[in-house]
């Protein structure tokens, strides 16, 4: 039998693009498909209902499972190769249709499993992942970069603070510059030293 899986992260985002393209590949390629699974929840978590429902349902050396992209899997290296894994313990075809060499079936005419699609398929993930992660960790480096040259150039980071927040900051950075010491404004803003300390380091 034939399953469709798709996943986004929020509820403001759609499945109207991943569920064309494999509609799509479907229509084009005259494949019916059984059941479709749908998941709305972050890549990070593997706690998710219909991805565990799905693996529930597939039968070994019968099915095929279809993903639009890796990440459909998975946020990372890991937790990709571990759910992959998965479906290649359990042998359970999966087609993923962004990479054509996981479009291919590990089934031969006759139902057995072809070994050596099998090992193409398997070190193919392994090298998209690598690239997948590592572009990930530079896009991540590259935010950190940028807000720590934000932070040098003076501009305040993270939420904007509510009127009453904003000014107990007020009140320290300003006693602070007049000299007061930590203590004193701890004492005259409520707050605690390590609170104090990271205004007067942020603002001062």
């Amino acid at each position: 039998m034939n399953y469709a899986y798709m996943r986004i992260s929020t509820n403001k985002q759609h499945t109207d693009r991943q569920e064309y393209i494999l509609k799509d590949y479907f229509e084009k390629n005259n494949i019916h498909i059984d059941a479709w699974f749908v998941d709305v929840i972050t890549g990070k978590t593997f706690d998710r209902p219909e991805f565990s429902k799905l693996k529930d349902t597939v039968k070994s050396g019968e099915d095929t499972v279809y993903f639009t992209e890796v990440d459909r899997l998975g946020r990372d290296w890991d937790g990709i190769k571990r759910e992959y894994k998965w479906f290649e313990d359990n042998v359970v075809n999966v087609i993923i249709l962004e990479v054509p060499t996981l479009s291919m079936s590990i089934y031969k005419e006759d139902g057995t499993v072809d070994l050596n699609i099998k090992l193409i398929k398997s070190i193919v993930l392994d090298t998209y992942c690598f690239a997948s992660q590592n572009e990930r960790e530079k896009l991540s480096r590259r935010t950190k970069d940028a807000l720590q040259a934000k932070k040098e150039q003076g501009v305040k980071l993270g939420r904007p603070a509510t009127k009453k927040a904003q000014e107990v900051i007020d009140l320290i950075v300003k006693m602070a510059k007049e000299g007061y010491s930590t203590r004193e404004i701890q004492f005259k803003t409520g707050k605690s030293r390590q609170y104090v300390c990271k205004i007067k380091k942020q603002y001062a």
